[in-house]
Formats: C-alpha cells, structure tokens, sequence
C-alpha cells in the first residue's frame, strides 16, 4: 500500500461540474436581469430579442446538463472546459450586439477565466484565459448590428477602449496566474493534511494493537501454562492405560499441548509484531547480513527458493531485527502463494541514501479489491488460523516511520511486487575517504 500523494481520487472537474450548473444558473439570471433593466428603465438601444435568444440558450443547454448528471453522467474536464468555452463564446455574441467594446459589462469574461481556474487545470484555463482575450479582441473588429461606424470613435478605436483592454488581458493574465496557484496550493494542503490524518489514525491503530497484544498475553498466559501441565500431567497418565484404551486418548492429549504451543506463539508473535520490532533502535549492519539473516528465518526448502540478487559488503544503519522480520514476512507470503518449486525473487539494494527492498513472485497475484484493502490491520485472505493479517501493516508502518514507503502492486494471473523503500546512513567502508 503506497502512501497518498498530492493527487486528486478523481478530477477536479467530477468535484465541481454540479456547482458549475448552479453557478450557470445564476448568470444567465444575471445577464437575463441586466438585459431586462437596460432595455426597459435606461432605454439601451440594443436587439433584445436576439440577446434574450442568445441566453434562452445557455439556460437550455445548462438544464440539458443537469438533466444528464441526474441520470449518472460522468464529468470530464473537456466537458467542463467545452461547456465554458461554449460560454464565453455565447458572452462575446451578446456583448458584439448590445454595445460591443463599450458595454461595461465586459468585465464579467474574468468570471468565466476564474471558474476555469477553479473548476480545470492550469493547461485548460489557460486557453480558455486566451479564448476570452481574442473574444474581447473580436468586438474591437466586428461592426456593430446599428452601423459599422458605431464603434469608432474619431475615425478608429479610443485610446480609451485601448487602454480598457490592456488592463483586460493584464487582469486576466494575473487571475489565471494567481488563481491557479492559489487552487494547486490548496489541493496540495488538503492533500497533505488527509495524508497526516492517516498517518495519525494507524498510529492510532498501531497503539491500540499493541495494548491489546500486551494484555492478551498477560493475560492468557498464565491459564494457557497451567493448561498446558495439567495436559502434560493427563498425557502422562494415559499413558499408562492399556495401549488400545489409551491411544486415542494420548493423542488428543498431545494435540491439546500442540494447540496451546500454537496460540502462545501467536500471542508472543503479536506482542513482538506490534511494538517491539517497530520500536527496535538503529544499528550499522551490512546489507549481506540482512539478507543471510532473513533466509536462516525461513525452513532449509523454503529459503532454497528465493532467488537474491544485490548482496553487497554496504554498511546501512537501520532496524536490523524489525527489517529482517518484515522481509521475511514478505517472502513468506510470496512462498505461500506460489507452487512449491517455484522461485521468489528478492533484491537489496543501497546507494548513498537510500534503501530498497523488493520481493517479487509469479503466482496468481490479487483482484482490485484485494489490493485494495492490503495492508489494513486483520486483513487477511489465507484460511483461518494461518494468519493475523498484521504483516503488511506493520510492515507499512515501518517503511514509514523510517521516513520511506511501502507499495504493493499486483496484476491478477501474473504475480505481485513488493517495495520497500527508506532513507538510510550508509557506513563508509574501513579505508574510505570522504
């Protein structure tokens, strides 16, 4: 399970496109009310049939876009960037036949490029930043619907209305700029602080287990030793019955001490997987150790299978015991799902900095689904009683707490790969020179 990054679980555009109908719906009522207010009380010449035409069509293709959300359609940034491309479009029509350059409201296309910059990315609100600007430019070159004069002023465009659009595009470019750094940051921190967030709930997680394991142990060991005399003591005793009466009775005996040896190690496996390991202080170790310390973990036939590649003399300070115990959880995991014979990879590799750790197997890899949930406390797929389903957690949790990451990939049918990768001290070598 590798950590979340500054990334998005679906786009900006699935987030925002249901505000954006709303929003819509409250400038087609704001141009409508403008429209309304300067034809009726200021007595603006202008063609307001065709102009309310022009908004009578944005309002049916927002209402055609609701419609298609209600029915479970899937937002896209290029329906987003087209639907206000569409806008600003319709937006320079109806300001070319109600008063071109001159309508004041003209300043509203920097509404359009800033829902661009909240609703898309930068690459997006940049050309529709662009597209605005040449809109603005248009008005300037079209002739007006009352004369082709009507938009000069001493025989060519006012130094006014020049000026009026060079602040435009410097405006534009400044809230392009800003609002979509500012947007890229924000993201950035809720990002950040939901990574923080989950760091926080499997500490959490990891202290409670670790309450647990210690007062189960407490707790359960006494009975569970006195349990296993007193069927050491009933062994011993059946044993001297006849053969044929005590042969069975023997055997239940001893399965009774073998399932009480289970359970303790379980229960010293779990105070020793929660906190000791994890806790474990650093120590200078070569990366040779740590490999041959791993394989002497695993049965003679089962180390016989992995297949080690990277062994070096480099010294690394690390947790040598919590290290060795998650690599060998790896590899038994990867042993146990392959069939018997087949290899399992495993590589150690240092640099200057860092470690690398990965264990690779052909079997029949993980569904989505199970990927997605490995890695959680108690979260297991092996059959009851082989497993806690707490290695890979720990195993995460340990990646992290050096100030690494561990990531699990898997394709159904062709095997999984597991990484661990941390910041480590490499140890220069006796002789080395700095």
């Amino acid at each position: 399970m590798e950590p979340r990054t500054v990334a998005w679980p679906r786009s900006r555009a699935a987030v925002s496109l249901p505000w954006l109908v709303r929003l819509r719906w409250g400038i087609v009522s704001f141009e409508l009310l403008v429209v309304a207010l300067a034809a009726g009380v200021f007595d603006v010449p202008m063609p307001t049939g065709v102009v309310t035409g022009g908004l009578a069509g944005a309002a049916v293709s927002n209402a055609a876009l609701g419609a298609w959300l209600r029915r479970g359609g899937q937002a896209s940034d290029g329906l987003c960037g087209a639907v206000l491309a569409f806008d600003i479009v319709l937006f320079t029509g109806i300001l070319h036949l109600s008063g071109g350059p001159w309508n004041p409201f003209t300043i509203l296309y920097l509404v359009y490029i800033t829902l661009a910059a909240v609703v898309l990315g930068p690459r997006w609100t940049w050309g529709l930043a662009t597209l605005a600007v040449l809109g603005y430019a248009t008005l300037f070159l079209l002739p007006a619907p009352e004369g082709p004069d009507a938009h000069a002023h001493g025989g060519g465009v006012s130094a006014h209305l020049q000026g009026m659009w060079i602040a435009f595009v410097s405006a534009a470019g400044l809230v392009t700029y800003f609002v979509v750094r500012l947007t890229d940051a924000i993201e950035r921190r809720d990002v950040e602080i939901a990574s923080v967030r989950e760091q926080a709930a499997r500490s959490e997680r990891l202290a409670s287990l670790t309450t647990l394991a210690a007062g189960a142990a407490h707790e359960l060991g006494s009975p569970l030793a006195t349990i296993a005399v007193v069927a050491g003591e009933l062994e011993h005793a059946l044993a001297r019955l006849p053969a044929a009466d005590a042969e069975a009775l023997v055997a239940d005996a001893r399965l009774v001490r073998a399932e009480l040896e289970r359970c303790r190690r379980i229960l010293d496996s779990m105070a020793a997987d929660a906190g000791q390991a994890v806790g474990e202080a650093p120590t200078a170790v070569t990366v040779d150790d740590l490999v041959r310390g791993t394989l002497a973990a695993l049965p003679e036939q089962d180390a016989a299978r992995v297949t080690v590649s990277g062994r070096s003399a480099t010294t690394v300070v690390v947790p040598h015991r919590a290290l060795v115990q998650a690599m060998t959880g790896l590899l038994r995991n990867a042993l146990e799902v392959t069939d018997a014979g087949e290899p399992v990879e495993l590589a150690v590799t240092a640099d200057d900095d860092r470690l690398t750790i990965t264990v690779r197997d052909e079997g029949p890899g993980m569904p989505a689904d199970v990927l997605a949930h490995a890695g959680e406390p108690f979260f297991s797929t092996k059959p009851a009683g082989r497993g806690l389903g707490l290695g890979l957690f720990l195993t995460r949790v340990l990646a992290e707490q050096l100030g690494g990451r561990f990531a699990l990939t898997s394709t159904p049918g062709a095997g999984a790969t597991a990484e661990i990768v941390f910041p480590v001290r490499v140890v220069p070598a006796a002789g080395a020179h700095a």
